[in-house]
């Protein structure tokens, strides 16, 4: 990947060329040493090993990393407007507010905003997109247990699934749990919270040949 410097002092990681069988990925985030870039790829490299493991050809691009793009600041506002929504548990549908026009200066299947707010991390598909794009929020918080890149990237790949069609399970020592015990929780040797064999199932079906 390279690093270009493009107009307003934006830093910019190029991703490499997609095949036909990969997810474009936007990664906007406002410093180049932020400590959720790391975790960011391994949580892609989980993914990506899952699906090779299932024979599927689908896969997540190497992502476009966007450093302090001006596009961040109304991604920003949006995202604290859908996480009100959610806490609030306003309705869905067609009440949602439009994505900013930001979305369409990003080419990301997955847009990824590295959250410089402490709201909650999620993944939203855009109101009213054909074909469907995904908005995944991840959270700054402060406080020491949260710079562990272990949380970062469990909770990265979490709505990496969610981007990927999975929703929440009732197991709670699994990736896709909802709610979970982390406390409690033991990684397999993938270095991550295991999929269920539902998981799995559901994955096939949505992204196996037809």
């Amino acid at each position: 990947m390279r690093i270009l410097l493009v107009p307003l002092l934006v830093s910019v990681v190029a991703a490499a060329p997609l095949s036909a069988q990969e997810r474009a990925m936007v990664v906007l985030v406002a410093a180049a040493d932020d400590d959720r870039l790391a975790p960011v790829e391994q949580a892609i490299g989980f993914w990506n090993d899952r699906l090779a493991e299932l024979g599927l050809t689908l896969r997540i691009g190497a992502p476009e990393v966007r450093v302090a793009d001006p596009l961040a600041r109304s991604l920003e506002t949006y995202a604290r407007q859908v996480a009100t929504r959610a806490i609030q548990q306003l309705p869905t549908g067609g009440f949602e507010p439009d994505p900013p026009d930001a979305f369409g200066r990003l080419e990301g299947d997955i847009v990824l905003l590295l959250s410089s707010q402490d709201i909650m991390s999620y993944a939203w598909p855009l109101p009213r997109t054909e074909p469907v794009r995904h908005l995944i929020v991840v959270r700054r918080v402060r406080g020491p247990y949260r710079s562990d890149p272990m949380v970062s990237s469990h909770v990265v790949a979490h709505e990496l699934g969610h981007a990927l069609g999975l929703s929440h399970n009732e197991e709670a020592h699994t990736l896709m749990c909802g709610p979970c015990q982390p406390l409690t929780a033991e990684i397999d040797d993938t270095g991550f919270l295991p999929l269920t064999q539902t998981e799995r199932a559901r994955l096939l079906a949505l992204h196996g040949a037809r």
